[in-house]
């Protein structure tokens, strides 16, 4: 069974890392079991979630880590986020869903319905 969650573990956000990003961030992992096939790396800093990096298995899987990475950012007072621009999926996904908005982007744009819905 499929299961996305959060990453508890700081040792699991450094292996993730690797070393690429400074300071503190969150993450979310896919699993099926005790297998991890996806996960994406966040920062929060004050209204903003910075989307670091992301591994998903497929499109619709990275749909729902990006959407569970703003959500978790929202919860804790992010109203805005914005993706790291050296990422070729957060670049893909942000050309299909947002090629008319700037780098920060208002949560409202991610979680509204679209016009006509």
């Amino acid at each position: 069974m499929y299961a996305m969650k959060p990453i508890l573990e700081p040792d699991v956000l450094d292996l993730l890392n690797n070393g690429r990003f400074d300071g503190e961030m969150e993450g979310y992992i896919l699993s099926d079991g005790a297998d991890l096939f996806g996960w994406s790396l966040f920062r929060i800093d004050g209204d903003v979630t910075t989307m670091l990096d992301i591994l998903p298995p497929n499109e619709m899987f990275m749909d729902g880590l990006i959407r569970a990475s703003v959500a978790y950012g929202e919860a804790r007072g992010a109203t805005k986020f914005t993706f790291n621009k050296d990422n070729e999926h957060f670049m893909k996904y942000k050309r299909i869903f947002f090629d008319e908005e700037g780098d920060v982007i208002s949560n409202d744009k991610l979680f509204t319905p679209c016009e006509g819905e």
